[in-house]
């Protein structure tokens, strides 16, 4: 009775030995064919396809629209969803102390135009009056050239008794002041010889050139209250009213607006997927958000030339946004009405669904 339950378990211990050596084999057989596994069967890289994210945009892309300047808006001549041609008006800024401007700089310009009148005729009377001033000169040197005949005529009576010494020192004293008359008269006449009747004319057209300017600045600054279309498009948003203070360069625009032409999606290419995406590649359109989206196809436009940043930073769930992409435009094959601008899509490249 011994004998037989050794036997049973010896066949056991043979029997768990055969499965665990069996395992062991079979498990390296297989790792094997994995290792020496045919090229052929696996896919190469460049034939998988580029999954991307993109947006719907303007292939000029979207603009958003401010005022040069800053003001409150007095006027809003368009309305979201409008069609626009180009250079027509979308909103007015109170122009009131902008118009009072443009008359103040039109009233000194007017005022320069006098000055330079007035200075042109400086210039023709100024011969005519450096002539009477030689006059001037020749008449004081005549007077002298009297008194001194009086002096001396007055000085041959004393000898006579016929003239006091009081009367020739008058007669002396007035020779002196014809001298210093004539001194002043000269001295007036070389003031004359060497002004420049042309510099105030000159002064004055420099100083309405200057006045010019101002008015320009004025009419620019006024012109500038109206905010014109730059292309034919259409506006997507107005994000102000009637009242509200507006400025360049603000977080939030006044007015965004959807140049004319075809829609297209501005996709971001991640560097890791260069070498597989080439232009004219095909592509699968999704939106990103919807289950049942429908499909469009297209093809890639365009590859961008630099590395850099998102275009637009949002804090997305689920997305990666510190991450530096190439810019891929696609173009949207067929009818584009039902897409948004700004739609968030899902972008296929290469052999498509």
């Amino acid at each position: 009775m011994s004998e037989e339950p050794r036997r049973i378990s010896s066949l056991g211990a043979g029997i768990a030995f055969l499965f665990v050596v069996l395992s062991i084999a079979g498990a390296a057989w297989w790792q094997n064919q994995k290792s020496t596994g045919t090229p052929h069967t696996a896919t190469a890289l460049p034939d998988l396809d580029v999954v991307c994210l993109g947006r719907v945009d303007a292939l000029d892309r979207t603009l958003e629209l401010a005022p040069r300047i800053p003001g409150i808006v007095a006027e809003i001549y368009i309305a979201e969803g409008q069609h626009i041609d180009a250079r027509k008006p979308l909103l007015k800024l109170d122009d009131t102390q902008l118009k009072l401007r443009v008359g103040e700089a039109q009233a000194a310009i007017n005022a320069a135009d006098i000055e330079i009148e007035a200075a042109k005729l400086e210039a023709k009377l100024h011969p005519i009056r450096k002539a009477a001033q030689e006059t001037a000169v020749a008449a004081a040197a005549d007077r002298i050239a009297v008194g001194r005949r009086v002096v001396e005529e007055k000085k041959s009576a004393r000898s006579f008794g016929t003239i006091t010494p009081a009367e020739l020192l008058v007669a002396e004293s007035e020779v002196k002041q014809l001298e210093q008359l004539e001194s002043i008269e000269k001295t007036r006449l070389e003031e004359l010889k060497l002004a420049d009747p042309t510099v105030k004319v000159r002064g004055a057209e420099a100083k309405r050139s200057a006045l010019e300017i101002a008015l320009k600045q004025a009419q620019t600054s006024l012109a500038d209250c109206v905010l014109l279309a730059p292309c034919g498009g259409t506006v997507l948003r107005v994000q102000t009213a009637i009242g509200k203070s507006v400025a360049p360069g603000t977080m939030q625009p006044p007015i965004e607006f959807c140049p004319d032409g075809p829609l297209v999606i501005w996709a971001e290419l991640e560097q890791e997927f260069l070498g597989r995406v080439k232009p004219g590649m095909k592509a699968t359109i999704r939106d990103d958000a919807r289950s049942d989206s429908p499909l469009w196809t297209g093809k890639v436009l365009r590859i961008g030339r630099v590395i850099a940043r998102k275009r637009l930073l949002l804090l997305e769930p689920g997305e990666i946004n510190d991450v530096r992409t190439v810019e891929c435009v696609i173009a949207i094959d067929g009818d584009t009405s039902k897409l948004l601008v700004g739609q968030k899509m899902r972008v296929r490249l290469g052999h498509g669904e």
